[in-house]
């Protein structure tokens, strides 16, 4: 796997997280929706608990919005999370030490390149000495 793999998970793990946080607030709020559409007296209802409501329609729209017809089961979304989570960190481990190796092949290549410098240097003095 590589960087844009782990990109990709990050990505992904982001839009979980977007989405669990609104099917959580849609079950939370869903009992208080209900009585609401209920309710004989909606205005008086609506102003008593409005900030779950709209919590509750706004969750409703993201969700429609997202495509999500069915609620999905949170609990199970949350064990897809750690594991997209898990994967997520082991591949930045992996990238940590890949790049910790490609810092140790510059060094190797630039003491390589300086110790090929400096056979070359004698041979360009020799060369104006005899001419």
């Amino acid at each position: 796997m590589d960087y844009e793999t782990a990109h990709k998970i990050g990505k992904q793990l982001a839009d979980m997280a977007v989405l669990m946080k609104h099917v959580a607030t849609y079950q939370k709020t869903k009992p208080v929706y209900d009585a609401y559409r209920k309710a004989k007296n909606k205005e008086r209802y609506r102003a008593g608990h409005e900030r779950d409501i709209i919590l509750h329609e706004a969750a409703a729209k993201a969700l429609k919005a997202a495509g999500v017809s069915k609620l999905p089961n949170l609990a199970a979304m949350q064990k897809e999370y750690e594991t997209l989570q898990a994967q997520k960190e082991a591949l930045y481990a992996d990238y940590g030490k890949l790049k910790k190796n490609v810092r140790e092949y510059d060094v190797i290549k630039q003491n390589i390149d300086s110790i090929l410098r400096q056979e070359k240097e004698p041979e360009r003095g020799k060369e104006t000495e005899r001419g």
